[in-house]
């Protein structure tokens, strides 16, 4: 984590007004599979310190705007110009955010932006496909800034999945030579990254570990006609069916080898009209509690399935401050630490929006990044494509 800031050959290119003296300031874009809002943080990089995030700032998207962005990230939709719309659309979106939070921070370099997955298909036809719109060259122009995009067909181009991402940053900032980790991102996927200590024989590992909140949000909006299920209330008011619980971690994904990830295709409305129907006659406080016990039990599989010896287990994104899912790991993990990345120092609505600003620095500063064991990349890459404003 602690680069030289002796500019590279690309930043004398890209960012010429750069000494090597002077900090990096990045904005990192997270737009996440739920869609609810662009996540936008400033992050200062400076030699020989961790990444300190600076302000940071959510800012919803339009009622409108998210529900298409759900509609056309479904399985079944296959309308290509509606895709080219929205991805001109979101990309304008995104840059008029950009210059409102750039008003009041001036001194900024370049932009890292992960854009909104539209399509990921780990396995595709054959081979790792994946989209994510929201056009840099849009953002680059309503900014004024450089822009460092498309990160994750990088990976694959590299022979990874595209996914997930965020152990990349997790072991760049949380690996330690004591503890074994565990660093779980609920977003509208939950990833979890296993990091045995600093100069154990074993590798981190990371992968998808199944629905985050994605499936409770879509039953929250069609069960109460709300976005999301806050702090947990719902689901503790309600009851698990543990029956449907099993069956479905008996299902295929759950029990792949690593790396693999996963995404709205395969639990979306599908998936979400399929545990209905199964749920049918319950209340939809129970409906509600069952998948979010899916949730918990799928993050604690994985961790029991594939980890070593884990001391601390750490949340961070969305889900972080679900205190049904915090809860029920505190159950399940009992004598480990159950906390959320606050507790190390960093917002855990903000890690994702940090880990592109943190690839967009690896892209400028030529450092390749490794996600053998998190993507199954097969080489060291550098991270990202550049739009010029």
């Amino acid at each position: 984590m602690r680069k030289s800031l002796k500019p590279s050959r690309m930043q004398a290119k890209i960012l010429p007004h750069l000494s090597r003296h002077r900090p990096i300031y990045i904005i990192g874009l997270n737009s996440g599979t739920s869609a609810d809002g662009l996540d936008v943080a400033l992050v200062r990089f400076s030699s020989h310190k961790m990444p300190e995030i600076l302000e940071c700032r959510t800012y919803g998207y339009p009622d409108s705007l998210r529900e298409r962005i759900i509609a056309l990230g479904e399985a079944e939709f296959r309308d290509g110009i509606a895709w080219l719309a929205l991805d001109r659309e979101l990309g304008v979106t995104m840059g008029r955010i950009v210059k409102r939070f750039i008003k009041k921070n001036k001194l900024i370099d370049l932009i890292g932006s992960h854009g909104q997955t539209i399509r990921h298909l780990p396995r595709g036809y054959g081979k790792p496909l994946t989209l994510q719109i929201g056009d840099a060259a849009q953002i680059a122009r309503l900014s004024g800034l450089t822009v460092v995009s498309d990160f994750r067909r990088t990976d694959i181009a590299s022979g990874g999945e595209g996914a997930p991402m965020s152990p990349i940053l997790h072991e760049a900032l949380f690996r330690t030579e004591v503890k074994g980790r565990a660093i779980v991102n609920i977003g509208g996927i939950a990833n979890v990254t296993l990091l045995p200590p600093i100069g154990s024989s074993r590798e981190p590992q990371a992968g998808d570990s199944g629905p985050g909140n994605m499936t409770v949000d879509l039953a929250m909006k069609k069960l109460f006609g709300i976005k999301y299920d806050a702090s947990g209330r719902t689901a503790r008011k309600g009851n698990v069916d543990t029956a449907f619980v099993s069956k479905t971690l008996a299902t295929p994904y759950f029990n792949l080898r690593l790396p693999k990830s996963t995404g709205r295709e395969l639990f979306g409305q599908s998936f979400l009209a399929n545990a209905i129907s199964e749920l049918r006659g319950r209340p939809p406080e129970d409906i509600i509690a069952t998948l979010s016990e899916i949730t918990v039990a799928s993050i604690a599989y994985f961790i029991l399935r594939f980890g070593p010896k884990i001391n601390e287990i750490y949340l961070c994104g969305g889900g972080a401050k679900n205190r049904y899912f915090a809860s029920r790991l505190k159950e399940i993990f009992k004598g480990n630490i159950v906390a959320t990345t606050d507790a190390l120092g960093y917002d855990p609505d903000y890690l994702e929006a940090l880990l592109w600003a943190y690839l967009a620095y690896c892209f400028v500063s030529e450092s390749s990044v490794n996600a053998r064991y998190f993507t199954g990349a097969v080489k060291p890459y550098i991270p990202g494509k550049l739009c010029l404003p």
